[in-house]
């Protein structure tokens, strides 16, 4: 009896064996798609659809583009500088225009006309020496006294076709002026009133060239 029960299991356990290779071996004709389906998912994980490619390209249009000015058409040309010219930093522009400003005035002041010439243009440096001589004719002197210099301000920018740039600032500064002559005697001006001045100078230099430094063209009261 022992004998039959055991003999019963053992046909069960190979009838069902059977049965498991039958299922797990066999080929459904669906393993290329099952397959063809896990490379589409993971190629999903991976890779960017065609609008995420094309949101990307226009952020990085967007990133080369930058904001130096709330004024479109300033900023463009700024950005125009930038393009030609990399190195061009805006900051330290502005920051060497104020410089320029106190130290081209101080030269002036000084009848410097071979440092000017560094700095001026051929109109502007003709108009410094004709002061210049027409003060040394009369023996006079002239003293100016820079109080307080605010961050110049960019009225204008614009690129030339030879890409040579010319921007334009305005310069709000605090000065005391007087002129006197070879005895020290007050000829113009009081030592005790402090001017407000207003002007725009204009800088310009050719981009890409071998000169860092910036000429003074233009200088007009605002």
């Amino acid at each position: 009896m022992i004998y039959i029960d055991i003999l019963i299991l053992a046909m069960i356990a190979i009838f069902i064996l059977n049965r498991l290779r039958g299922v797990l071996g066999k080929k459904t004709g669906h393993e290329t798609d099952m397959v063809n389906n896990l490379k589409a998912k993971r190629k999903e994980v991976f890779s960017e659809t065609q609008p995420d490619k094309e949101v990307k390209v226009k952020n990085r249009k967007k990133d080369s583009v930058i904001v130096y000015n709330t004024n479109p058409k300033l900023n463009d040309q700024l950005n125009i500088i930038k393009n030609i010219e990399s190195s061009f930093n805006l900051e330290e522009f502005l920051s060497g225009a104020k410089s320029a400003f106190e130290y081209i005035i101080n030269t002036y002041v000084k009848n410097d006309e071979k440092e000017l010439e560094k700095f001026l243009s051929k109109n502007i440096l003709n108009i410094y020496k004709n002061e210049i001589a027409l003060r040394k004719k009369k023996n006079h002197k002239i003293q100016i006294e820079i109080i307080e210099i605010k961050e110049p301000v960019i009225k204008n920018v614009k690129v030339s076709s030879n890409n040579t740039a010319a921007i334009s600032l305005e310069y709000t500064s605090q000065q005391i002026q007087v002129t006197r002559d070879i005895d020290n005697n007050l000829v113009e001006g009081d030592p005790n009133q402090i001017l407000d001045i207003k002007e725009v100078w204009v800088f310009s230099r050719k981009l890409g060239g071998k000169s860092p430094i910036w000429t003074l063209e233009e200088i007009s009261d605002v």
